[in-house]
């Protein structure tokens, strides 16, 4: 139970290092959670040996699509281009590394790159957003996954998925939608995010949905590899990408429906 407490002090500290430092400060705060996912990933995938071409390219991705001023200051479509190349970059470089070290793909290699052409994404939209789409994120992430404990764990009988995630439960689910886009929606009016509306508490009730999903996705992913956590970065939560798992999967998608 202390450890689970200063686990979470730790989480409580970062989150509010981010949101309180300056633009420049948050980036680097930013850039440091995906040199630990991508080091956790590939060591409950045992592919240590790729870990540092794999930090090298994730590096240089991170810098030219949340600086593009620093190859081109003129071309303005330069981000989104960095953006749609990055996932072939990324797949051709490491696939052609493999080959050159092993001289074979291994089975747990392709799942990998997989999970870390999306966690890059994550980790690239989470650096680009403002802190108030950040603070919401926190809130959309955090009650659903609250709420969808709380709920599951008082009135749950039906397994949602039991192959991926044994414990969680249809009403958990529905209860940590229902009720994390309450909350989310309260914050996204104060915080002048989204205006009130209809369509807004849609767009969150989405966002809640897709944060269960990245919950789910990374489940499936430690499943595949037979750990239970991804690893034990954070005193009694496992590690980093165990806690960031709804976050990565939400921040593209708050990105792009706040408008980038």
């Amino acid at each position: 139970m202390k450890e689970r407490t200063v686990g979470a002090l730790i989480v409580v500290v970062y989150a509010l290092l981010m949101i309180l430092s300056p633009k420049p400060l948050y980036a680097s705060l930013v850039y440091m959670l995906g040199v630990f996912i991508i080091s956790e990933l590939f060591k409950m995938a045992s592919l240590e040996k790729f870990l540092t071409v794999s930090v090298i390219i994730y590096s240089l991705v991170f810098i030219l699509s949340t600086n593009p001023i620093v190859v081109s200051p003129f071309f303005h479509s330069f981000l989104s281009s960095v953006l749609i190349a990055s996932p072939a970059f990324l797949f051709l470089s490491l696939f052609s590394y493999a080959l050159i070290v092993d001289g074979k793909i291994s089975e747990s290699f392709v799942p990998t790159l997989g999970f870390l052409i999306y966690s890059i994404f994550g980790i690239i939209s989470l650096s680009l957003i403002s802190k108030k789409e950040f603070i919401l994120l926190l809130s959309i992430v955090w009650s659903t996954d609250t709420f969808a404990y709380l709920t599951g764990k008082y009135f749950g009988r039906r397994r949602l998925i039991p192959s991926v995630s044994p414990k969680k439960t249809v009403e958990g689910s529905a209860g940590g939608s229902i009720l994390g886009t309450l909350i989310s929606y309260l914050v996204a009016v104060k915080l002048s995010v989204f205006s009130q509306g209809f369509q807004t508490f849609l767009l969150l009730f989405m966002l809640t949905v897709i944060s269960q999903i990245g919950d789910l996705f990374e489940s499936s992913l430690k499943r595949f590899f037979n750990v239970k956590d991804s690893g034990k970065t954070i005193p009694g939560h496992g590690g980093v990408l165990d806690r960031l798992d709804s976050t990565l999967a939400v921040a593209p998608f708050l990105y792009v429906i706040s408008g980038g």
